[in-house]
């Protein structure tokens, strides 16, 4: 049971993660920008269609990359609004993470505590139970 759910859990995991990114992995743009230090911050700075945009980034994520070029995923309507298109910060974020696998583990132990030690008498309920009616050629 337990390999069945891990199984089932991660398929239906992996399947939401492209589906609900904001900006959306489908329907958006990637550029290359540049990581800069901007008196206390730390941005990346790239163009859309000559227009300069620029958005800010975790200091401490960020400062070992200053100089270096990153890829920014964003949608064309809004530019401004984009995220550096990395597997730590785009495509797993550290609180939906908590949340999935934490609510998983929950109802991984209720299912387990509901069928892992049944009740004797409805075991004996079982047992007794009639069968149900037999088709023609059973």
């Amino acid at each position: 049971m337990i390999k069945s759910c891990i199984v089932l859990f991660l398929t239906c995991f992996l399947l939401y993660l492209p589906f609900s990114r904001v900006p959306d992995y489908f329907d958006s743009e990637t550029a290359p920008a540049i990581v800069v230090q901007e008196g206390d911050s730390i941005v990346a700075k790239y163009n859309e269609f000559g227009k300069p945009f620029q958005i800010k980034l975790n200091t401490k994520d960020y400062r070992s990359k200053i100089g270096f070029k990153v890829k920014v995923i964003y949608e064309l309507s809004h530019p401004e609004k984009a995220c550096v298109n990395e597997l730590w910060g785009y495509w797993l974020l550290p609180k939906e993470l908590a949340w999935s696998f934490g609510s998983f583990a929950v109802l991984l132990g209720i299912a387990f505590a509901t069928t892992h030690r049944p009740h004797p008498d409805a075991i004996a309920e079982q047992l007794k139970g009639e069968e149900g009616p037999k088709t023609k050629y059973q």
